[in-house]
């Protein structure tokens, strides 16, 4: 090869090596690109699960909030009758009037529980067990042998368990947002 050959094949060899480059430059931005654009999608996939999850949490604690200010007051109700300050009969007026759940709120809220959140069901636990103890007195006090004493005792235990259960359910949402527990 001479010197006037090269000549006339340098400015091609540079035409070469220059589109090389810059293939190689759009190749090497693009899969940097696509990495990222991963990186991001990923982000936001988890951003939304954390979201949604958070929404489930808030929906259970207002729904079971519901359900307990609801039992709460038809127990009150039946407490009040307890201490002689209503008639039986008084007292299911009272309650029909006063329901605050919408149909299948209760049946939701276990669902989202159990569906969205199991671990939760082993704090849920003492919820039912102090609700199954204030059953007995849903009836008539002149055709039970059950005191009121009692009957307060016993629902202030429920009380407490929904408390509880509410804690435990604010503790899940504190881990889900990564904030921090505050006692």
């Amino acid at each position: 090869m001479e010197i006037a050959d090269f000549k006339e094949i340098a400015p091609l060899l540079t035409g070469i090596i220059t589109a090389t480059a810059a293939i190689l430059a759009v190749a090497v931005t693009s899969l940097f690109n696509l990495k990222v654009a991963r990186i991001n999608i990923e982000a936001q996939g988890k951003q939304k699960t954390k979201e949604l999850r958070l929404e489930r949490l808030e929906e259970l604690y207002l729904l079971f909030d519901k359900w307990e200010r609801n039992f709460t007051n038809i127990y009150l109700i039946y407490f009040r009758c307890y201490m002689g300050k209503l008639r039986y009969q008084e007292t299911h007026e009272l309650i029909q009037k006063q329901n605050i759940l919408a149909p299948n709120e209760a049946q939701k809220y276990k669902m989202i529980m159990m569906v969205h959140f199991p671990s939760l069901a082993p704090a849920y636990e003492p919820v039912e067990a102090a609700r199954k103890l204030l059953v007995p007195f849903l009836t008539d006090p002149s055709k039970s042998a059950l005191s009121a004493r009692e009957f307060d005792n016993l629902q202030k235990s429920f009380e407490k368990a929904c408390e509880t259960f509410k804690s435990e359910i604010s503790s899940l949402a504190h881990i889900t947002t990564g904030a921090e527990k505050h006692s």
